[in-house]
């Protein structure tokens, strides 16, 4: 079951004034090196209100 189960995750994509975005290298395997937009997955029977903004928290500090 858990192999055909997909993963629930949001996805942040944070723009400044000058219309850039926001990206992180990754350091850790198995993405090492890699660039991704902060985020995370939603926990299971985690409100996605809630999974908002425990990941705001998390990857953006707000």
């Amino acid at each position: 079951m858990i192999e055909n189960t997909p993963l629930v995750s949001i996805d942040f994509v944070v723009y400044n004034q000058k219309g850039e975005v926001l990206l992180g290298k990754r350091n850790n395997r198995p993405a090492q090196g890699g660039w991704f937009v902060p985020g995370g997955r939603i926990k299971k029977d985690e409100l996605m209100s809630a999974a908002f903004k425990r990941l705001a928290k998390n990857e953006l500090g707000v």
